[in-house]
């Protein structure tokens, strides 16, 4: 602009206050707006649709895509953590490309799946898709968190809903952007479980004396080898991570577009662990006549994902002075009668010491050691790949037929070609032999929506009218081969095996049907008195003839109280708007144990079973694999949410505070049935699962001038799940999936999952061990636990509930500072009062040959203990039950937009650098000995959840990147 001293330059944008600016000798304006509650009208997504946020009478949060994609992760949900109040995000798995852990608003189900509804551009999808969109190519999260706003997508919506939108192309010249950034991630090992051989020795001595034989072999192969290190240096290896983005959108007043590329290569932190992703976007809208409107969007991708191939616990643990490979000087402390065939370079054993002079005189010794193959070939010499190809694609069409009157169809359709290759080479394992399994998976869902929507002002009166109907067709095709009799590594397929065999459930194939019809209706009377009705009823091809269909309805009101006369003077009261809103929500997605997804358990399925005919030959035929029921039905969730939004001086301080009770009921459970049916269980709608908490999501702007800017968001959610009905099976006592026996229990009045056990006294001192340094870092299997009854002897009924798996409180508190060109940002994060049962302790500290021959007699006998039951498996109490609280600097960001002055003399729009890091500080609680607290072990199931064993580990991030527009 061309000015002259003294000219007066306003500045004004819809929804903001205006703002003049007197020219001096400045030749830059740098100015920032403040919201005009009055004036502020922004859209926010719902179901089906937008509405002004002055009109939300729902429990709905938004996240605009400002600094997200700067974020060094390779899925777009890491970047939502500590984002959203009532969402719990966690990284229950640290592989590269691995999905973290939703739920938002707590475990609903105890059988069916606890993570949201995935929305993009209107279209359902699986949440895998997740890992392959782009954040530079997101433009806003909505999450829909209460009933009544996630009831218009029925069966879906019954753990809350993640509207994605995608970034549109806008009239103008086209833009370009390019983004990158290259990090390297690093994990977190866990201090309490390293090991040294030599320091282990050194405590022996120290308070023995004198060195057992197991220790005295491994310094002995020390001197030789000079390795004493813990296996966390080897395995946890650390990685890099790259991203490369470009994006071209602009258009005509008619058509617009959009279109982008993406290169994503995530190497993990732990050895062979490897991530490749290739995605492209297009997306074109065309006004094709004055009311007659069309859309396309499609983004197809390919993934590469080298996984772990087994738990990390297991390699990690083993003897730190192991070497990977043997040498000339290893060779001989080897018996080479039991191993003749050993040489250079071949993997070390433990048990390849079972029989070592240790003393040099020809006698030898039995250390106790492991007979697993090397740790590091478990992991290298296995090759487990998925390789997955998606497409998202979907076209719209509306009409607008009157004034406020607009009819819309659209088609979604997601397609993902799945290959999973598992080989396990010929070294990986001394005892097991080679083998290789194919698994090729074809999943499509294909979603028609339509639409009739009516939006219209008279006067003081906002109308708006939805109905429509949804068809949805998924299909799930698995088959699986496994080949065996590898001699060698050659061929690493099926084509190496000499025997082919297809498992008893290689072939699955699933058709799932859901025809869903919905309304909504909205009313605004001046802006003040706000009303949301909607209904959705759905039927699936998933339950019987009598219960296919559900009903959906919620309500919702609101009050915008800031615009009655008697506040909307107020300098202190910017806005203030009461809500309520009660709603249902249903589930189909459930598993009943089988292992299988949505099988139709209200009918009696086949399977293949064996036969004895009449003369005694055995002949092929089928049994029924489950017994029938009919009358199953949806799972259904009623919440009720009050609610409150605020803003202060000017909305300067904005927020919002919500309390919600959601109960679950009709839940599909398997329960004891009698015995005369053939069977011992059967599938029926009992139990009733209630979640209640707060939400408090507070944002204000501490400083705002044209030179520099300091804004705060606090947000943090409370949850209490408790178990209000089990059917018959009140108080059952489940098992871990380790094959370890520890229990849960699903009690009325406590959580869903209640860590189960005795609770620790005292722990057993050296002197009654046997060979207490037998193992490094070795404690006692046995603990002494407390007689809570007071009875005298440990019994059964000595047992309590020892903690459970869900956190009292998650939270998170950010900050931005704009200083001209400069911003810096951080994000401090953090869970509590949430517990894990970390099995790992057995592994790492190995519990074992705890007491010598006689010792709980002689414990009694001295008076230790009045009995010996009071001597239990520390596994089986509270010693391994461990605080899963966490905090974190989540996120830490520095940036510096280079000047225009600079750019435009490049001939480029923006350029921005920037560094960042993640989980920069991250701090356990005292008493967890494990790698992440945040990783739950998918090995058990909703009524045993919360256990691990150590976990892959939690990493940093740091990284460095750029933002170029042109």
């Amino acid at each position: 602009m061309t000015v002259k001293k003294g000219d007066i330059i306003s500045f004004s944008s819809i929804g903001y206050g205006n703002k003049k600016v007197t020219i001096s000798n400045q030749r830059t304006v740098n100015i920032s707006l403040t919201e005009d509650a009055s004036l502020l009208d922004e859209v926010v997504v719902v179901g089906y649709g937008t509405q002004k946020k002055s009109h939300l009478t729902g429990a709905i949060s938004k996240v605009t895509n400002e600094n997200l994609d700067q974020i060094a992760v390779a899925r777009v949900d890491d970047a939502l953590v500590g984002q959203v109040s009532g969402v719990n995000i966690q990284s229950s798995n640290a592989e590269a490309g691995a999905a973290p852990t939703i739920t938002i608003r707590g475990v609903g189900s105890i059988t069916g799946a606890s993570g949201p509804a995935i929305v993009v551009d209107g279209i359902i999808v699986d949440s895998g898709f997740l890992g392959t969109l782009d954040m530079n190519d997101v433009e806003s999260f909505e999450v829909l968190k209460d009933a009544a706003s996630a009831a218009i997508y029925g069966s879906e919506a019954s753990n809350g809903v993640l509207l994605i939108t995608t970034k549109s192309g806008k009239e103008g010249k086209t833009k370009f952007n390019y983004d990158t950034f290259t990090g390297y991630k690093s994990a977190f090992g866990s201090d309490d479980y390293r090991r040294s051989a030599t320091d282990w020795a050194a405590l022996e001595e120290a308070e023995t004396g004198s060195i057992s034989n197991g220790n005295a072999y491994a310094l002995k192969l020390i001197e030789v080898t000079g390795i004493d290190r813990d296996w966390q240096d080897v395995f946890f290896n650390g990685g890099f991570i790259t991203s490369q983005s470009l994006s071209a959108r602009g258009g005509t007043r008619d058509t617009k577009f959009s279109m982008a590329l993406r290169y994503l290569h995530d190497e993990g932190v732990v050895i062979t662990d490897d991530y490749k992703v290739y995605s492209a976007k297009l997306k074109v809208d065309s006004k094709l006549t004055d009311k007659l409107k069309f859309g396309i969007s499609a983004t197809p991708s390919y993934s590469k994902q080298r996984s772990l191939p087994t738990s990390i616990h297991n390699p990690i643990r083993q003897s730190p002075w192991l070497p990977i490979y043997h040498t000339a000087e290893t060779l001989q402390f080897i018996d080479r009668d039991a191993y003749p065939n050993v040489t250079v370079g071949d993997y070390f054993r433990e048990d390849h010491l079972d029989e070592l002079d240790v003393n040099g005189d020809g006698s030898s010794t039995t250390p106790r050691t492991s007979g697993d193959q090397n740790p590091y070939a478990q992991y290298v010499e296995r090759e487990h790949y998925e390789f997955k190809t998606k497409i998202l694609g979907s076209t719209y069409l509306t009409y607008e037929i009157l004034d406020g009157l607009t009819a819309k169809t659209s088609l979604g359709v997601t397609l993902e070609d799945e290959k999973r290759t598992r080989w396990n080479g010929t070294e990986y394992h001394h005892s097991n032999p080679a083998d290789y399994e194919l698994r090729n998976r074809y999943k499509t869902r294909l979603i028609s929506d339509n639409t009739l929507s009516y939006n219209k002002e008279i006067g003081n009166h906002e109308i708006g009218v939805l109905a429509g109907a949804t068809f949805q067709k998924r299909n799930d095709e698995i088959s699986t081969v496994n080949g065996s009799g590898y001699s060698n590594d050659l061929l690493k397929n099926l084509q190496g095996a000499t025997t082919i065999t297809k498992p008893a459930d290689g072939e699955i194939n699933l058709n799932i049907r859901k025809i869903g019809y919905f309304a909504r209706v909205t009313y605004a009377y001046a802006n003040k008195y706000l009303f949301n009705a909607s209904i959705r009823r759905d039927g699936s091809s998933v339950f019987g003839i009598d219960s296919k269909w559900g009903n959906f309805p919620a309500v919702s009101v609101g009050w915008n109280a800031s615009r009655e006369s008697f506040l909307q003077n107020s300098d202190f009261l910017s806005n203030l708007k009461f809500r309520a809103s009660y709603g249902l929500t249903g589930s189909e997605n459930f598993n009943v144990g089988d292992g299988l997804t949505n099988t139709w358990p209200y009918l009696a399925l086949l399977q293949s079973a064996n036969a004895i005919t009449d003369d005694g030959e055995v002949t092929a035929g089928f049994s029924p694999r489950n017994i029938a029921n009919a009358l199953l039905q949806w799972e259904a969730s009623e919440q009720f949410n009050p609610g409150v939004d605020f803003g202060f001086f000017g909305n300067r301080i904005t927020g919002s505070l919500d309390y919600y009770v959601k109960t679950s009921e009709d839940l599909l459970l398997n329960q004891d049935v009698s015995y005369v049916t053939g069977f011992n269980a059967g599938i029926v709608n009992k139990g009733k699962v209630q979640n209640s908490g707060w939400e408090l999501e507070l944002r204000s702007k501490n400083v705002s001038t044209e030179k520099f800017s300091w804004n705060s968001t606090i947000i943090a959610s409370t949850n209490k799940n408790e178990l209000l009905d089990f059917g018959n099976d009140n108080g059952n006592l489940g098992v871990d999936g380790f094959d370890r026996n520890t229990q849960w229990i699903n009690l009325v009045g406590n959580p869903i999952s209640s860590f189960y056990g005795y609770v620790a006294d005292t722990e057993i001192t050296t002197e009654y061990w046997d060979t207490p340094y037998n193992r490094i870092n070795g404690q006692a299997e046995d603990i002494i636990v407390k007689d809570l009854n007071g009875d005298g002897i440990i019994t059964d009924d000595d047992k309590t509930i020892l903690g459970d798996p869900y956190p009292d409180i998650v939270w998170s508190f950010t900050n931005e500072f704009k200083f001209g060109n400069l911003d810096f940002s951080f994000m401090l994060q953090g869970s509590q009062g949430g517990q894990i049962r970390n099995v790992g302790d057995q592994y790492f500290y190995h519990f074992s040959g705890a007491t010598l021959d006689g010792a709980p007699e002689t414990l009694v006998a001295n008076g230790t203990i009045p009995d010996v039951s009071f001597l239990q498996a520390k596994i089986f109490t509270d010693d391994i039950v461990q605080s899963s609280g966490y905090f974190s600097l989540r996120n830490v960001n520095i940036g510096y937009n280079l000047p225009d002055d600079f750019t435009s003399e490049l001939g480029i729009s923006s350029l921005r650098l920037y560094v960042s890091g993640q989980n920069l500080i991250y701090i356990t609680s005292d008493d967890y000995h494990g790698f992440n607290p945040e990783y739950i072990d998918s090995n058990n199931t909703a009524i045993t959840y919360g256990s691990q064993r150590a976990g892959t580990p939690l990493y940093s991030t740091y990284s460095v990147g750029l933002n170029l527009n042109f």
